[in-house]
């Protein structure tokens, strides 16, 4: 990496636990209202705390379309593990925050991390990883939320 500029990537925790939809179920297959209102408080959290740490960022602009998903894989954890690729669209090095939304097949929110990269150089594509908190099973996608060059 001689010659490289230096770049840092940082996972800033979006949810403390949020319980599979499918945890807990009863007998009848349904998902009690207990389980279903604990992953609704958990997600409306996550989404707080994300949008807490990006208020803190000032002087930054909408750079949604400057960072691309892709497809999903697994580490041998079982966490899941979205590719990004960030293109620095100003004039000048950035920084970047990124929130990165796990979905499951039916497009729940399951899982939701915040990177932050520094010294993203103009016009060159920079990669990065969002791995999930915990364990994900099934088919998973990632969505960019928000993203802020600053």
């Amino acid at each position: 990496m001689s010659g490289r500029r230096t770049r840092t990537i940082c996972a800033v925790s979006l949810m403390a636990v949020l319980a599979p939809a499918a945890a807990g179920c009863s007998d009848d297959g349904g998902t009690p209202s207990s389980e279903v209102s604990r992953a609704s408080a958990a997600i409306a959290s996550a989404r707080a705390s994300a949008q807490a740490q990006l208020d803190k960022i000032k002087g930054g602009s909408q750079a949604r379309r400057e960072v691309k998903a892709g497809r999903v894989t697994h580490d041998s954890a079982g966490r899941a593990l979205a590719p990004l690729t960030v293109t620095n669209r100003g004039r000048h090095t950035a920084g970047y925050a990124v929130e990165v939304n796990f979905r499951n097949a039916s497009g729940d929110l399951v899982d939701a991390v915040l990177l932050r990269l520094t010294k993203v150089p103009p016009n060159k594509p920079t990669r990065a990883t969002a791995r999930s908190h915990r364990r994900l099973t099934g088919r998973i996608t990632a969505q960019v939320g928000t993203a802020v060059r600053y």
